[in-house]
Formats: C-alpha cells, sequence, structure tokens
C-alpha cells in the first residue's frame, strides 16, 4: 500500500528539484547581468557594428525606465478597451457535462475550458534618462501586469456564441454556466524592467528574448523584487524537495520490510 504513495513523492520531489534549478539559475543569471543606460546600450552597439558590420550584435543586457507606446500609438485593449503597451486576456468557460461513474451511473460535473486567450506581441519602447530602447515582447507574460479585468458572465442567451470586442466565438455544445473573462495590460508611463538580449538582426537595435534560448524577464516590478521573490521560491522549492524525497524513499522501504 506504500508504493504508490512513496513514487508519487519521489516524482513531487524530482519536479520540485527541477523547478528549484530553474528559479536559482534565473535569479543568478539576473543578479550577474549588468544594467545598462540606453545611450551605453547603443554606444556598445556603434562600436560593435563599426568593428563587424551591423546585423551581428548580440548583447545580453537589462533595460529600466518607463513604458511608451509603438510609434504608431499606443493599442487597446480588447475587453476593456483600455490604452496600453501591451495587454493579455484569457476567457474561460465554466459548464457542466454528464459523465458516468465507474459503476455506470450518470453524473454531473463541472469543467473550465479556456476558450480564448491572445497576448499581444507589438514592440514598444523603454525610456529612461538617456534615450528609448525598442522591446520586443513577442507573446512572453509580463510579470506583475495590471489586472483590469476579472469578472464572471452568467451564461444566459439561447445561442453558442461569444462576443468578446471584435472576436466572435463559436462555442458549440451546451451545459454553459457562464465565462471568467481575464485581462491585464501595462500602461503608458509605467515603470518597466527587461533583461533579455539586445540584437540588430531584424536591422534595428532592439531587446527580446535570447536568440539561443535563456531567461528573458519584463516586468513592471523593479528587478530588486524579483531577485527577492526568486530566491524566496528557490527556497522553498529546495526545502520542499528535500521533504518529498525523505518522505518518497521513507515509504518505499516501508512498502519492501511489509
Amino acid at each position: 500500500m506504500f508504493w504508490i504513495p512513496g513514487l508519487i513523492a519521489l516524482a513531487a520531489a524530482a519536479l520540485c528539484g527541477f523547478l528549484h534549478r530553474v528559479s536559482r539559475t534565473r535569479a543568478r543569471v539576473m543578479e550577474r547581468t549588468e544594467t545598462l543606460p540606453v545611450h551605453d546600450l547603443r554606444a556598445l552597439h556603434a562600436a560593435a557594428a563599426e568593428a563587424a558590420g551591423a546585423g551581428h550584435f548580440r548583447y545580453r543586457c537589462e533595460v529600466a525606465g518607463l513604458a511608451r507606446p509603438h510609434k504608431d500609438g499606443a493599442l487597446r485593449s480588447q475587453i476593456a478597451e483600455l490604452d496600453c503597451v501591451w495587454h493579455r486576456h484569457k476567457v474561460t468557460r465554466k459548464y457542466e457535462e454528464t459523465y458516468r461513474d465507474s459503476d455506470g451511473n450518470r453524473r454531473r460535473r463541472t469543467r473550465n475550458d479556456v476558450v480564448s486567450q491572445h497576448t499581444t506581441s507589438t514592440a514598444f519602447f523603454v525610456e529612461d534618462a538617456t534615450g528609448k530602447m525598442v522591446i520586443r515582447p513577442g507573446e512572453h507574460p509580463v510579470v506583475g501586469a495590471e489586472k483590469v479585468v476579472d469578472r464572471f458572465d452568467p451564461h444566459t442567451s439561447g445561442g453558442n456564441r461569444l462576443e468578446i470586442g471584435p472576436l466572435s466565438l463559436n462555442l458549440g455544445g451546451d451545459g454553459t454556466i457562464g465565462f471568467r473573462h481575464e485581462e491585464w495590460i501595462v500602461r503608458p508611463g509605467s515603470r518597466f524592467f527587461v533583461h533579455g538580449e539586445a540584437a540588430d538582426g531584424s536591422g534595428r537595435l532592439a531587446v527580446g528574448a535570447p536568440a539561443e534560448g535563456g531567461v528573458f524577464v519584463m516586468s513592471v516590478k523593479p528587478e530588486e523584487e524579483l531577485l527577492r521573490g526568486e530566491r524566496r521560491k528557490a527556497l522553498l522549492l529546495g526545502a520542499g524537495t528535500g521533504v518529498l524525497g525523505l518522505a518518497g524513499v521513507v515509504l518505499l522501504v516501508l512498502a519492501v520490510i511489509r
């Protein structure tokens, strides 16, 4: 009877150990990376371009300042319709379905299904006292982004379509209870921190995710707060790894001797 709990505990310990290493690596990489004024980063790029030509510059760095809209203007979030430089939304459908249990009896259960989610990838600027730097967010999250929508709307209409701003979704099926709408934004002028790679491969110097993988962080929280969070997470995960690993070994030993 101890085999299964023991194996589950060891598997959980392995997962905690992996997450512990990830969190500790993120903290170490951020600690070792210099936060550069935009002017200094541009000067490094100019020197590299003069020496080796444009299109070859890649430099791990951090930039901090204020978020500014793309040259074409601010974005408009899809649910709250607020001006922003970045936004993300998620719509989750809550519904009931009928199923048969192990005895063949019909039962009802509540399930959740994400029916729509979107993260903007439009470039924007981070501006400090020395200039502006282009940020290419890809479809990565922003740590600490402001949550401007979090509501549940009961499903009262007879149809199976959901309207989200300009989007219209065909849901299919029935049993819908309602929808949870969530949206996060970064407003123009928000304090913004980026840890990533500056590169000019697209023809213009910009900071984005490292081309060969690695840590990429965008946040409205300062670096010091991010580092405290990563260290705390690593500490808790390390402790969890030890406790779960010990519990798993004890349970397996009990399974053997009984």
